[in-house]
């Protein structure tokens, strides 16, 4: 059987710790019914490192992947991204020359625009991962003004991405609504909803022991302005007079000193902080007894799903969180899988953690966080929802050409 081809690009490196989960992890498993060619960024740093360069050749070449890095470019950052562009756009063309491939698989806003252009001659399909609302993660990141010519010409480009791709796909169910109102003309139809998923072979089903100590935590990055800092450390100090003898740990990249002075400002008792490479999330992160996950709200998050969340409920570990955050809040209440925290006052705080006290007196609360991670941020279940779309893409393009073929005639 003759495989089709897949150009698939990206703008994020499978050498970051985010292309091995989000990228790799779909691809390999993919591999045997179609043929994948991936063009990724990676940065020179990673990309140094040949031990790994090889090892991911090899498991390339072992799915028959064929992989073609580029190196990222970052600064000065318009004309950086642009070459990065310049050259993505003339890899599409050398590649579709070479190749007969079917369709696109484009993750993010960068590799879309150069697939919506090169489309323009070619007429090759495209599917546009979206990941998130970019330019309102731009704006709320004061990276990008509503009112500059970049915003409104990746706005432009934006709107006909929505348009002329063959489908979309969105991490949350809460951005949906949001953008067929902001794209009247969009159709439900062409959307499909698949979150950030992780490897759950990589989480050994482990029985957490019901008199361990009471370790609250959380991990990934915290020193960020989409991260309410402040609301972690109110909740951990508060914690103390609910849970006797509890500990935090906090599993992080982030400057030790400036989270160690804070604790010490709000005065936590216990506190460990460290960092953990992605091979040992699991070990690190397995005594926690629940995580908290406190981020920012607004338009851009809507379009958010953290990593995070799908790897402490592959652990059994319920979640702390707040409202506004793409479905985290609507996912715990459906599957009773933590606690939702109104708001930031000291009264919701306390009463959220009262809540969570008495949700891990239930023994089931585990099984329940490991059955939501199963049905709804599996690799496995990820890569049947691609496979789902590749099917569409490709049974439309064979339409398409049909009908080409038949006006000719």
């Amino acid at each position: 059987m003759n495989k089709k081809v897949v150009l698939y690009l990206s703008y994020t490196g499978i050498l970051e710790p985010l292309g091995k989960s989000q990228i790799l992890a779909y691809l390999t498993r993919l591999s045997s019914s179609y043929r994948f060619i991936l063009i990724t960024f990676e940065k020179k740093d990673d990309f140094d490192d040949k031990m790994q360069v090889d090892k991911l050749k090899v498991l390339c070449d072992e799915h028959n992947i064929i992989w073609k890095p580029r190196i990222y470019h970052k600064k000065p950052r318009l004309l950086a991204t642009s070459w990065d562009l310049t050259n993505l756009i003339s890899d599409i063309y050398k590649l579709n020359n070479k190749y007969n491939i079917s369709f696109m698989h484009c993750r993010s806003y960068i590799p879309s625009i150069a697939a919506y252009l090169v489309g323009k001659v070619t007429k090759l399909p495209f599917i546009f991962d979206m990941r998130a609302l970019w330019l309102e993660e731009m704006v709320d990141a004061e990276r990008l003004k509503k009112d500059s010519i970049i915003y409104k010409v990746l706005k432009f480009f934006e709107r006909k991405l929505f348009n002329d791709s063959a489908a979309i796909v969105s991490l949350t169910n809460a951005a949906v609504p949001y953008i067929l109102n902001q794209n009247p003309k969009l159709s439900k139809g062409k959307f499909s909803v698949i979150p950030t998923c992780v490897d759950l072979t990589r989480f050994k089903d482990n029985v957490k022991e019901s008199n361990q100590d009471i370790v609250i935590g959380t991990m990934g990055t915290i020193i960020s302005g989409w991260y309410h800092v402040d609301w972690l450390f109110e909740t951990l100090k508060l914690s103390e007079n609910i849970f006797e003898n509890s500990k935090v740990k906090l599993i992080t990249k982030d400057d030790q000193c400036f989270l160690y002075g804070l604790a010490k400002e709000y005065s936590i008792r216990e506190i460990e902080i460290k960092s953990s490479n992605p091979e040992d999330i699991q070990s690190n992160i397995n005594d926690i007894t629940f995580a908290i996950l406190y981020f920012t709200s607004g338009i851009s998050k809507i379009g958010s799903a953290p990593t995070r969340m799908a790897e402490f409920l592959a652990c059994g570990i319920p979640i702390l969180g707040n409202e506004g955050v793409g479905d985290m809040a609507n996912l715990i209440k459906q599957y009773n899988i933590g606690v939702v925290v109104k708001n930031s006052s000291e009264q919701a705080l306390i009463t959220a953690l009262y809540e969570m006290k008495n949700l891990l007196a239930d023994p089931d609360y585990s099984r329940r966080c490991k059955q939501a991670a199963l049905d709804l941020f599996s690799a496995d279940v990820g890569a049947k929802k691609y496979n789902k779309i590749y099917q569409r893409v490709s049974n439309e393009k064979n339409i398409n050409v049909y009908q080409v073929f038949k006006d000719g005639c």
